[in-house]
């Protein structure tokens, strides 16, 4: 009776079970090397870069397709939008500093002269008396007259100059009749020289005119004298000479 062969499956198994171990060990399958489910290319869960980006570039935009030009920033695009603003209203300023140099401009607003004959012809008709006029050469050259007025009680009249070539000199003449009562003509000649005192005496024509100065700064000055049937203020911002001058161009009026 012959012995049973020894089987030689089970070294077989272990040999066939080795290889299956080895290779399970060498080769990753399918389902390890890639994940379709999977958003992360394989290379990058690999730790090496995409192949379709550059380092150190930007990333292009979704679905652009090669080198678009995005064109300049929106900053830069502001800057110069605020450029072309200064640039224009410099522009516009220039513009307007040239018309204003070159356009002519008065120095100031002058209004013609007063006439103070209506006045001095109603005073005349009312008082009975002649009215004594200042005659100071051409009307503005160099005295303009700037104000007249006719004053009822006492019948007065008052006419203001100035002079053209020098602002700061003014000069008034006021009368009444010598006639007027006493207490009136008194108030009136201490309002005309504004209750100034007696400062001596000038001499116009001949006769004899009492100098009053009120003093301030500047320092209003008046003469009192008489003039045909007139008592006579000459007053103002002057000096006495200047004064003078006016008392004496006093001439009647109408003759």
């Amino acid at each position: 009776m012959s012995s049973p062969t020894p089987s030689s499956s089970a070294p077989s198994d272990r040999s066939s079970g080795s290889s299956t171990r080895d290779a399970d060990t060498s080769a990753p399958t399918t389902s390890d090397r890639e994940d379709p489910s999977s958003p992360v290319d394989a290379s990058v869960a690999h730790g090496a870069p995409p192949a379709s980006i550059t380092p150190g570039a930007p990333a292009a935009a979704p679905g652009a397709e090669g080198d678009v030009d995005a064109g300049p920033p929106a900053r830069a695009r502001g800057r110069g939008n605020w450029r072309s603003l200064l640039l224009s209203t410099a522009a516009v300023a220039a513009l307007l500093f040239v018309i204003y140099a070159i356009v002519p401009r008065p120095d100031s607003v002058t209004q013609p002269p007063v006439d103070v004959t209506p006045v001095a012809r109603q005073l005349q008709e009312e008082s009975q008396t002649t009215v004594w006029i200042p005659q100071l050469g051409e009307p503005g050259k160099p005295w303009k007259a700037t104000s007249v007025r006719h004053g009822t009680d006492p019948v007065s009249w008052y006419v203001g100059y100035t002079r053209t070539d020098d602002d700061s000199v003014f000069v008034a003449v006021q009368q009444i009749p010598a006639d007027t009562p006493a207490e009136k003509a008194e108030a009136w000649r201490a309002e005309a020289v504004s209750n100034g005192r007696e400062d001596g005496t000038s001499t116009v024509g001949g006769a004899t005119w009492t100098r009053v100065t009120a003093g301030g700064d500047p320092a209003r000055r008046g003469l009192v004298g008489t003039r045909g049937d007139m008592t006579t203020v000459v007053s103002g911002l002057a000096d006495y000479a200047t004064l003078e001058q006016v008392a004496g161009s006093l001439r009647p009026y109408g003759k």
